[in-house]
């Protein structure tokens, strides 16, 4: 009998019918082009990721402008792909009809070659392109089919410099990608092939649109900020300007005021002499005319003070000089002065003057101004046959003064810029075309500076009342001295020596 004989692995494995190794060989082989795949999916995918963290970065540094980060884009893209040429347009402003090339960047194109260089800024006409208003993303252009006239005219340079430029890079086709931020075109991406292609590969249209939502975020976000910027510089210089001439006006208003005010004190000196009687007797009509006169050059003198007032401000001297004031006689003199200019509008002015009233510790010449401005507005401002009052009430905490129209009102729409420097309301330009518009910002400095705060109700047609509330304790008169009695200063007599 024959001897038994041990079989070895080797021995079956070689007994194996050949097509279960045939199956086993693409088994393997296939698993092998799975790995192969899905590395170079990971491979892919981690580049892109770079990329786009490197876009993002570009995109968070605040030095960088819009340019550069284009720039930039278009480098790092052609640096992590196979693409020869990426080029970026942009809006040179939110507002602009245009894409110009803000960008371009290509990987071993040029060689040492001289760089491209075109006569004019390459940019494309939004409206003259058919393809930016239809709804697709991207389009893919073979350059073998374009005559150079009509990259030419697209491109906005001369033939000659786009003749150039093609024989230094040899491109055969294109591929632009519309980049949008909420439904508006920002930019336009644009990647060159060396050679012909009827369609992208699908890992070029994934890594496409991944870059089209962060490039276009990137360059909305700049374009933004360089507008910002650019408006804000627009603004500071403005505002200088502006300082320059509100300083210029104060200036040339407190040498005015102070040139006006010699001559106009002597105006009304002489005319008071006159209406006293030292230049002879006059008759009652002349004593009308100049006390008309008299009343026209007293509010000149509120309004030069109004305006050296203002001057103070700007240089911090403007002061509240605080003694006892009979407020009720104080208006009840300004309503007096005013009478005739109201009886000349045909107008009813009333003050309704309480029997007794608190003295008060203020300022009266500034506050006498303020109520001279709130009547006189009044019956500037107030049509023929109107009525003004004015009212002076003594509350247990506080006193009011409210000066009440039926005139033209003020506009709902300027009632918050009424109480602001050389502010007027439109309908007040029209009824009294000189005014300073100063008043009203002086009566508002004043009362505040005494502690107070101003009363303004107005509807337009209706009529207006303007006033101010005072605190009776802030302004309450200081308490009067206590006389202390003298001492009785007898003889005091003096000491008996004493013995030791």
């Amino acid at each position: 009998m024959p001897k038994d004989t041990k079989t070895t692995g080797t021995d079956k494995a070689v007994r194996l019918p050949f097509q279960k190794r045939k199956q086993l060989e693409r088994n393997i082989e296939h698993i092998t082009a799975e790995m192969y795949r899905r590395n170079k999916e990971l491979a892919d995918t981690n580049k892109t990721l770079s990329l786009l963290r490197t876009i993002d970065a570009l995109v968070l540094e605040p030095h960088a402008s819009l340019r550069m980060v284009c720039e930039h884009i278009a480098e790092v893209i052609t640096q992590a792909t196979d693409y020869p040429l990426v080029a970026l347009f942009t809006r040179a402003s939110p507002s602009s009809e245009e894409l110009t090339l803000y960008g371009w960047s290509g990987k071993d194109l040029l060689g040492a070659r001289q760089p491209l260089e075109f006569s004019r800024p390459i940019h494309l006409q939004l409206t003259a392109v058919d393809w930016f208003q239809q709804p697709s993303s991207g389009c893919l252009v073979s350059l073998e089919g374009l005559s150079t006239e009509t990259m030419a005219h697209f491109l906005h340079n001369p033939e000659a410099d786009v003749k150039h430029a093609l024989k230094q890079v040899p491109l055969k086709s294109l591929y632009a990608l519309k980049l949008q931020v909420r439904h508006r075109l920002v930019g336009l991406l644009v990647v060159g092939f060396s050679g012909s292609t009827e369609q992208l590969t699908e890992a070029d249209t994934l890594l496409m649109d991944r870059l089209s939502e962060t490039i276009g975020v990137a360059l909305d976000n700049k374009l933004l900020f360089e507008e910002n910027q650019r408006v804000l510089r627009q603004l500071k210089e403005s505002n200088t300007k502006l300082l320059a001439l509100d300083e210029a006006k104060d200036d040339f208003i407190s040498m005015a005021s102070h040139q006006l005010r010699t001559p106009l004190t002597s105006v009304k000196g002489y005319l008071s002499l006159v209406m006293e009687g030292d230049a002879g007797k006059i008759t009652a009509q002349q004593r009308t005319m100049i006390g008309q006169a008299y009343s026209s050059s007293q509010r000149m003198v509120y309004i030069i003070a109004d305006l050296l007032n203002v001057s103070r401000l700007r240089t911090g001297k403007f002061l509240i000089e605080s003694a006892p004031v009979n407020l009720a006689q104080t208006v009840d003199e300004e309503t007096e002065q005013l009478q005739d200019i109201a009886k000349s509008h045909s107008l009813k002015l009333t003050f309704i003057k309480p029997k007794v009233f608190p003295e008060l510790m203020l300022d009266e010449t500034k506050t006498r101004q303020v109520i001279m401005n709130f009547i006189d507005n009044a019956i500037y401002y107030t049509p023929t046959g109107g009525h003004i009052t004015v009212h002076l009430i003594d509350k247990p905490l506080t006193i009011e003064l409210r000066v009440e129209d039926d005139g033209m009102g003020v506009p709902y729409s300027e009632k918050q810029h009424l109480f602001t420097k050389f502010y007027r309301a439109a309908n007040a330009r029209k009824a009294r075309p000189d005014g300073t518009g100063l008043g009203l910002f002086m009566a508002k400095k004043v009362i505040i500076a005494q502690g107070g705060s101003l009363i303004f109700e107005s509807r337009e047609g209706q009529g207006s009342t303007f006033g101010f509330v005072l605190s009776k304790n802030k302004l309450a008169m200081p308490p009067a001295p206590v006389a202390v009695p003298a001492l009785n200063q007898t003889a005091i007599p003096a000491a008996k020596p004493t013995k030791n």
